[in-house]
């Protein structure tokens, strides 16, 4: 069994490769060995872009005698790099990306995560790049502070429009203008690619945008764990 870990801002994404995979979210305290239990992984793969975030699951694993490999240390892209400054390239979005094209060859990639980010795959692999734009958090975080006056956002009591009420207004305002910038930062990506491309979506706030979005795209949940197996196998390094 492969053991895959995705070290966000705030928490460790784990998931186990195996007959039945398993895939949970840990808190920054949470110990590793209580999401393993008695299954012990034969290797571990694992991605950060928050320095020393990896320090304590990698210290559990030592324990454990479980080999790990770190993107960026141990394992590089495998991917051809369209890009400018390759050097600042975060793993996350090139794992993604990886992941989707093995499956769907051309392909945009739309990551709901802390930052919403948009890369464009093309048919022979070569990385291409995208945009980067605030997250769901971020939007809500940001109109708090700039109007506090305003009631805070919660996209989970979004109204029909026209919303009724300020709060409601508020609610809807940041869902649709959440679901605007991806479709705009989509439909921009779709129109330089060099061919037809699969949009696919990932990201803890994928959910939220499906709920109004516009897009009908494919849904892959793990799709940064799916691009660090793939990772692992494609180099040889996986037992």
């Amino acid at each position: 069994m492969l053991l895959t870990l995705d070290r966000g801002n705030t928490t460790l994404d784990v998931m186990l490769h195996g007959p039945v995979p398993r895939r949970a979210r840990l808190e920054p305290r949470e110990p590793l060995v209580a999401f393993l239990g008695r299954d012990r992984p034969s290797a571990a793969v694992a991605v950060t872009v928050v320095p020393n975030a990896l320090a304590t699951a990698l210290a559990e694993l030592q324990q454990l005698g479980v080999p790990v490999a770190q993107i960026g240390i141990d394992l590089r892209c495998p991917l051809p790099l369209d890009y400018d400054t390759p050097e600042t390239l975060g793993a996350d979005r090139w794992l993604s990306a990886l992941a989707a094209h093995r499956r769907w060859g051309r392909a945009v990639v739309v990551d709901c995560g802390s930052a919403t980010t948009v890369n464009l795959i093309e048919d022979d692999g070569t990385f291409r790049g995208g945009a980067i734009a605030p997250g769901l958090r971020a939007l809500s975080h940001g109109m708090s502070v700039i109007t506090p006056h305003l009631p805070e956002a919660d996209v989970r009591s979004a109204s029909d429009v026209p919303p009724r009420s300020s709060a409601t207004a508020v609610h809807t305002g940041l869902l649709l203008s959440y679901c605007g910038a991806i479709e705009r930062m989509v439909a921009d990506t779709v129109a330089v690619a060099r061919g037809p491309c699969t949009v696919v979506i990932t990201g803890g706030h994928a959910e939220d945008y499906l709920r109004r979005g516009r897009l009908r795209p494919v849904v892959a949940p793990d799709l940064v764990h799916q691009g660090l197996h793939l990772c692992a196998v494609e180099s040889g390094w996986s037992c």
